[in-house]
């Protein structure tokens, strides 16, 4: 195995792809924007509904507010690259802000006689006076943690997306067809094997072929999301025991 494989083909520093999209200007940070967007906001939407912010508004709403305000904001990346923290702690941090905002645009407008201020959706107080202030809105860590399952889910399906494509390109689909059916559907390679008339070593070498490149995307994605090559060993045991919950 050459050196570039045992790191995955990728450099151990964090010249990830969100890095060199930062790099390009508008049209970098649009696809950057897309990319964020579909990846988080299941489960920031899981987040909201699992803590107390679902008393200032529709989850949805909050969600899409947050990408309206922050993703167009043209330092709210190159801040995150700078900070040091994973990109989905920085954006649970950046909703978090965003709720505040808007649970204050919300009272503004109720002293103002503009709204009757914010109404409670989905969770258990009965009116915005038993809710607590705006200002003591802070991380909950059992709605953390239904925001990090649903997002290591959607990281996990990310890269075995990846690997599956890559081995389709290299014309080795039965790689990710044998992987799967062992992995997934709990097949033993014999009878994989037989299904596919190839010996049991000849599937064994194939799912190998198909562990390495799956785990390969999913240090790839892990990168660009800020996570550093020191904390990658501990950070992909947590997303798969959190994924399994």
């Amino acid at each position: 195995m050459t050196g570039d494989e045992r790191d995955g083909g990728f450099p151990t520093k964090q010249a990830t792809w969100i890095h060199t999209r930062l790099v390009e200007g508008a049209s970098g940070r649009e696809e950057i924007n897309t990319h964020v967007m579909s990846r988080y906001a299941t489960p920031l939407r899981a987040y909201v509904l699992g803590s107390s912010i679902c008393r200032i508004d529709d989850a949805d709403a909050l969600v899409n507010g947050f990408f309206a305000s922050r993703l167009s904001r043209e330092d709210f990346l190159t801040a995150w690259r700078d900070s040091g923290l994973p990109l989905r702690r920085w954006l649970v941090n950046g909703l978090l802000l965003h709720a505040r905002e808007r649970e204050r645009e919300l009272r503004r407008a109720a002293r103002d006689g503009a709204g009757a201020g914010p109404a409670c959706v989905g969770c258990a107080c009965v009116s915005s006076t038993s809710c607590r202030d705006a200002e003591e809105i802070g991380l909950e860590p059992s709605a953390f943690e239904q925001f990090e399952r649903a997002w290591s889910r959607a990281l996990l399906t990310d890269a075995c997306t990846l690997a599956e494509h890559e081995l389709v390109a290299e014309h080795d689909a039965n790689a990710w067809e044998i992987f799967r059916r062992h992995h997934l559907d709990g097949l033993e390679y014999a009878e994989i094997a037989q299904q596919l008339r190839m010996t049991s070593a000849e599937a064994r070498t194939h799912a190998r072929r198909a562990a390495y490149r799956y785990e390969r995307a999913l240090v790839r994605l892990l990168r660009d999301e800020g996570v550093g090559d020191d904390d990658m060993d501990a950070e992909i045991a947590w997303i798969v025991e959190v994924s399994g919950r």
